[in-house]
This record gives C-alpha cells, sequence and structure tokens, in this order.
C-alpha cells in the first residue's frame, strides 16, 4: 500500500513538474531575460528526471534506460550551478547596494 501511494505521487509529480514548463514556456516570453531563461531550464530539467523516475515504474531497466539517466543528470549540476551563481550575483548586489546608503556597516 505505501509503495503504490509512493508510485501514485511520482506520476502526480511528473504529470506537475512536466506542466510548468509546458505553461511557463507556450505563454511567457521567458527567452527574452535571463531569469525567464533560467527558470524555464530550471523547471524543464526537473521534469524530465521526475518523468523519468515515473517512465522507470512503467518500463523495466535496460541499457536505454541508463544511457537516458546520465543524459538526463547531467543537465541537473549545470542548472544547479546556474541557479547558485545567481544566487551568489544577488547577495553581492545587494550588499553592494546597502554599502552604497550607508546602511552597511
Amino acid at each position: 500500500m505505501i509503495q503504490l501511494a509512493g508510485s501514485v505521487l511520482i506520476v502526480i509529480t511528473a504529470i506537475l513538474a512536466t506542466a510548468c514548463p509546458v505553461v511557463y514556456g507556450a505563454f511567457h516570453r521567458w527567452w527574452t531575460t535571463p531569469t525567464g531563461r533560467h527558470l524555464f531550464s530550471f523547471m524543464t530539467v526537473i521534469a524530465v528526471i521526475v518523468d523519468l523516475w515515473a517512465l522507470r515504474l512503467i518500463i523495466p531497466d535496460g541499457d536505454w534506460f541508463v544511457a537516458v539517466r546520465l543524459a538526463a543528470f547531467a543537465l541537473l549540476p549545470w542548472v544547479l550551478a546556474w541557479r547558485l551563481l545567481i544566487i551568489v550575483k544577488a547577495v553581492i548586489a545587494e550588499k553592494r547596494e546597502r554599502r552604497e546608503a550607508g546602511q552597511d556597516g
């Protein structure tokens, strides 16, 4: 029963994770800003990985799965590093703005 509940949650998560970049990609001009491009990439990579997990519940292992899994997970460190760079740049910019405004010691 617990395994079935977990499998259902994985499939629901995969559907929602896929819907996010599909809707964002269809209705927003995400490619026009660095933040939009990052958000679209981040959502897409998460969706691909969760979709793979859900697919694995339906289709057993095979050589094809190992190759696809490698490709999908190779994208995750890249998009997470990109996210970290955005965060670090925002922290630096905020500290600079505070310092220039005389609010930071």
